[in-house]
């Protein structure tokens, strides 16, 4: 990576602009890739992601394209799209993206076939170098300069420490772990165990029960960390402690309100609609990995998901996952 690096952020919605921004504090020229002229073409004009920001003037520092061809030379790349679409642009990515590339990726969730996106970018581009920077961020304090934490998980620290420096002089704080897959894994878990504290919070708890079943999580969550092969450290990090605390015990988060509404009766569709199947996606997956591993809180997300038992069960569960 050279000193001053091009950038491009792989998706225009909320958390990309709010990346591009934050990199634009930095002092980095930034190309905001959208999925259509349209957008592209208004952000420039009018200085603003109307859609998701409106009223907030972009930095001058960024510049959005919907031409794909022409981020894809970029030294940095920073992955901020759904999920479901990961497969197509790894593909593109080891096809067209620079030999010397390096793809950070902001997704949280695990893959069908290859468990973590640090293993299909191992798989599918294994020249590119894959970092992923994920943690306790929500998009919109981000991108207002509010003071917010992530995790820098890279297999190669100094490429770790390169991506983490792109930040510097803004209100972004970084740590890091020596382990891209452990902060892939960590930031997944935090989607299911977010939904098990939303079930909780549904009944309208009492402190002494909300602080017992988030305590209850983090111990499950150390398991399944440590069965699965994951850095020690990446428990304590942001992506570990700080993203469940943020998305399993704020309202606003997705994951929670998918456990609220199923708490309280509130019918959803898991299958069609992409508010809830990234959860889903990371249960089932997180069920076909932990083999034997002990996650009385994990089994009964996954029994309340799939309709096997009613969202009271996750309080059955907790005398056995102490």
């Amino acid at each position: 990576m050279t000193s001053h690096p091009t950038l491009a952020v792989l998706g225009a919605g909320s958390f990309g602009t709010a990346i591009a921004t934050a990199l634009a504090r930095g002092g980095n020229a930034v190309t905001l890739f959208c999925r259509t002229a349209e957008q592209a073409e208004a952000i420039n004009r009018t200085r603003e992601n109307a859609r998701f920001f409106p009223g907030h003037v972009l930095s001058p520092q960024i510049d959005a394209t919907a031409d794909l061809d022409a981020v894809m030379g970029a030294e940095v790349l920073f992955l901020a799209f759904p999920s479901r679409a990961m497969d197509d642009y790894a593909g593109r990515i080891a096809n067209e993206a620079r030999r010397d590339a390096v793809v950070v990726n902001l997704i949280k969730g695990l893959h069908p076939e290859h468990f973590t996106f640090a293993e299909l970018f191992r798989r599918t581009a294994p020249h590119i170098a894959y970092v992923a920077l994920k943690g306790p961020t929500f998009s919109r304090p981000l991108f207002l300069g509010e003071w917010s934490g992530m995790t820098c998980g890279a297999d190669d620290p100094e490429v770790g420490r390169q991506v983490s420096a792109l930040f510097g002089g803004g209100s972004l704080a970084l740590d890091a772990i020596p382990s891209a897959k452990s902060v892939d894994i960590a930031s997944a878990l935090k989607n299911v165990y977010a939904i098990a504290l939303g079930l909780v919070g549904s009944t309208g708890p009492s402190e002494n029960t909300t602080f017992m079943a988030a305590t209850l999580v983090i111990k499950e969550l150390k398991r399944l960390l440590d069965a699965l092969g994951c850095h020690p450290d990446v428990l304590w990090s942001f992506s570990g402690v700080g993203d469940i605390l943020l998305t399993g015990l704020c309202d606003t988060s997705r994951n929670r309100t998918i456990g609220l509404m199923m708490g309280k009766g509130i019918p959803i569709d898991l299958v069609r609609s992409d508010f809830v199947a990234e959860g889903v996606r990371a249960v089932d997956a997180l069920e076909a990995h932990c083999g034997q591993v002990d996650t009385p809180l994990l089994d009964a997300v996954a029994e309340v998901l799939h309709g096997r038992q009613g969202p009271a069960h996750i309080f059955e569960r907790f005398g056995t996952s102490v």
